[in-house]
Parts: C-alpha cells; sequence; structure tokens
C-alpha cells in the first residue's frame, strides 16, 4: 500500500506494518489502488429514508427528508 500513502494519510497503522487504516470516500482511493487491494470496508449510511429514525443529540428523532 506504499503507492497510496503519497495521497492519503492513514487513519491507523497496524504496529506489524501489515495494514493500514484509510478512512475517506472510496471514489477518491479506488482510483489510486490500480486494481490491487485486500479489503474494502464500506459504511454507507442506513435509513436515510423517510419514515425512519435516527439520534441526534442523545435524542431519537423523526427522519423525513421531504418528498
Amino acid at each position: 500500500m506504499v503507492a497510496i500513502s503519497k495521497f492519503f494519510t492513514p487513519t491507523f497503522e497496524s504496529k506489524d506494518s501489515l495494514f493500514d487504516l484509510y478512512q475517506g470516500d472510496c471514489n477518491d482511493f479506488l482510483p489510486r489502488f490500480k486494481g490491487q487491494f485486500d479489503l474494502l470496508f464500506a459504511d454507507p449510511p442506513y435509513f436515510l429514508s423517510n419514515d425512519g429514525l435516527s439520534i441526534q443529540s442523545g435524542k431519537i428523532v423523526s427522519v423525513n427528508k421531504g418528498e
């Protein structure tokens, strides 16, 4: 993963140097990998549709984005 570290700073680096963890938009990261990576973990925002629930400032609130 040396090539990607020229462009991005790791969020976490393992002590044994076996892996680095990067956080960001996959659209920025993937072009730099040139098709070689071991794991891509994506955590999309869930429950963004109307009538969902979210937590804001420690309170459960209704999510309604409009029509």
